[in-house]
């Protein structure tokens, strides 16, 4: 059986399926928890300073409470060396790993799942430690929460709705304040024969929302209790594949209503209903649904997991593959990058080498590792899509990922190289008549004129940005433009017009759900960077709020970056949790931004 460590919940471990005496010292199990949850090996100097700091030897009690878990562990994990890395035996399952990395079905027979890393133990630390547990205690939760969601999903595909309802149960009472759980459980409930149920469900989602938001859920609730059907349906199985190309087709010309409404069609068909037909035409309106920025994402998850498990069973690999690569797409946007990986690599396993579609899983998955600052594995997964796309003849993908690699040397300070990828990747766009896709890249290059003090090209870029977002009705686009446009006021010393602007910024991207969670976080840190530097009154409010969102979603440089707020704020321990956030960040502009709030960076 081996051996299982718990760390959610009350902290445990399990020899052969029998309790076995931890380690003495609360320490020990917050220097598992540090070391089972790093990507990689951790300096001991590291773990002085954040636990034992206030120690009279330091050196020994870190000595000391190693040795209580080698003793606890035993065979089954290794613990040694300075850097210390924790290696696990073969027999050895993490409940954290499996939360994080594993499959939901692994998940759910957790003994603790659901419960808080390190519930019930009492530590005395300083605040980088708190500010590190906090942090990581909201990811798990997010994770957790994902787990249930796409449990929930599973077995809704496979027709176990009474097992999907239960999951959907446990998901709004994890998240009572998240719109995607509701609505999956009026779905669930609407799929388990009980509309009465569903409707009081989607009521109550409605009173939550008003009186602890201040807010109403968007109209995607309500219109899970009206399953949408296809008026008419086309016979037979050429006709069904005549509808999704059609469907398809018009999806790629920006036509999403049209594209949707064929694909309707060709999902009701009742002809080859259990095989690839079926399969392919859920899988094409489950990627127009996703694409077609209209806050459908839990209607079109369905249909992928449908999708993927019709496919799977017939043996359409192809298709699996697309459907996968959606689901990857999907968790992307919502910051879940541990979902996203798992279903990029089942895309990828399923492609058979096809290089159309390992381009666009590698784009995505370079966009997701840019999103928590993992830039070198970042860059060579968007280069890596280009050269897929570049044998594919796919160029909406050269024109996205040459965007991506804009973003990340932006990101990064290095002006010149995102220069050139941003003027290719609006050439390309435009080239090939993607019209809708120009905004993104077009505002990202627009920053680089501001960064470089041309502000005049800058209020160009942006203002044409913003209209041509506003034209093709994208919160996502219109976000950054938004935010650009406040760089711009603030630049020109109009204070009073930056700060509209970048207020404004978030709160367009959180117009619809299941856009890009990044784009939230990365505007509300422009507005953080602005409100600190002025010193407004709620600045402290809103890098509290950066930090929540962004550690609860793994954006780790985006955390780094609310923890240097809090050092300009002069927050007590900022500087300590700065420089810890900094140790898993490797960016040049980011190291000149602590070095002037005097952190000293990894």
């Amino acid at each position: 059986m081996g051996t299982r460590i718990s760390l959610l919940g009350a902290p445990g471990i399990e020899v052969d399926g029998a309790a076995v005496p931890g380690p003495r010292g609360s320490k020990a199990w917050a220097i598992l928890a540090y070391l089972a949850l790093a990507d990689r090996p951790v300096p001991r100097a590291r773990l002085l300073d954040l636990l034992f700091d206030e120690a009279e030897d330091p050196g020994a009690a870190l000595r000391w409470s190693l040795s209580q878990l080698r003793r606890a562990l035993g065979d089954s994990a290794d613990l040694t060396g300075d850097p210390v890395r924790f290696e696990r035996g073969p027999d050895t399952v993490v409940d954290v790993d499996v939360v994080l990395d594993g499959l939901w079905s692994q998940a759910l027979e957790l003994p603790n799942f659901g419960g808080a890393l390190l519930e019930g133990v009492s530590l005395r630390t300083g605040p980088a430690f708190d500010l590190w547990l906090s942090g990581e205690r909201r990811r798990l939760a997010s994770a957790t929460a994902t787990m249930l969601h796409e449990g929930a999903h599973a077995r809704l595909a496979r027709g176990d709705v009474g097992s999907a309802v239960a999951l959907a149960e446990r998901l709004v009472a994890a998240e009572p304040l998240e719109e995607a759980g509701h609505e999956l459980l009026v779905r669930a409930l609407m799929a388990a024969g009980d509309p009465a149920a569903a409707a009081e469900r989607a009521r109550q989602c409605r009173d939550i929302f008003a009186r602890e938001l201040g807010s109403v859920p968007s109209p995607a609730v309500q219109a899970a209790l009206r399953p949408r059907v296809a008026a008419s349906a086309p016979q037979g199985r050429s006709a069904v594949l005549a509808a999704i190309d059609v469907g398809v087709g018009a999806a790629h010309g920006g036509a999403y209503d049209r594209a949707i409404e064929a694909l309707r069609q060709a999902a009701a068909a009742d002809a080859d209903t259990t095989g690839e037909v079926q399969a392919t035409a859920l899988a094409s309106l489950g990627s127009v649904l996703v694409h077609g920025v209209r806050g459908s994402d839990e209607e079109a998850i369905g249909m992928l997991h449908r999708a993927f498990a019709m496919a799977t069973d017939c043996g359409a690999r192809p298709v699996a593959a697309r459907a996968a690569l959606e689901l990857g797409v999907v968790e992307t946007l919502r910051a879940h990058y541990p979902r996203m990986e798992s279903w990029l690599a089942e895309a990828t396993a399923l492609a058979d080498g096809d290089d159309r579609i390992l381009a666009w899983i590698d784009l995505y998955a370079g966009l997701g590792r840019t999103d928590q600052g993992d830039y070198a594995s970042a860059a060579e997964t968007l280069d890596r899509a280009q050269e897929h796309a570049r044998r594919a003849g796919e160029l909406r993908v050269l024109a996205y990922a040459a965007t991506g690699t804009g973003r990340l040397h932006l990101l990064r300070g290095e002006l010149v190289e995102a220069r050139d990828a941003l003027v290719l990747a609006c050439s390309t766009a435009r080239e090939i008549g993607w019209t809708a896709f120009v905004p993104f890249p077009q505002a990202l290059l627009a920053e680089v004129d501001v960064l470089e003090g041309d502000v005049e090209a800058a209020e160009a870029g942006f203002d044409h940005s913003y209209a041509l977002a506003c034209q093709v009705g994208d919160p996502c686009w219109e976000s950054y433009a938004l935010r650009g446009r406040g760089l711009v006021a603030a630049a020109r010393g109009d204070d009073a017009s930056a700060l509209d602007l970048l207020a404004e910024a978030p709160r367009a991207s959180r117009r619809i759900p299941d856009t890009h969670a990044w784009v939230d976080a990365f505007c509300l840190d422009a507005l953080c960077d602005f409100a600190v530097a002025r010193g407004l009154p709620a600045a402290s409010d809103w890098v509290d709020e950066l930090e929540a969102f962004a550690s609860r979603r793994g954006m780790r440089e985006l955390v780094a970056r609310a923890a240097l707020h809090r050092v300009r704020l002069g927050q007590t321990g900022a500087v300590e949790a700065a420089a810890l956030a900094l140790t898993t960040i490797d960016n040049p502009a980011l190291d000149r931004i602590a070095d002037a709030a005097g952190v000293p960076s990894a």
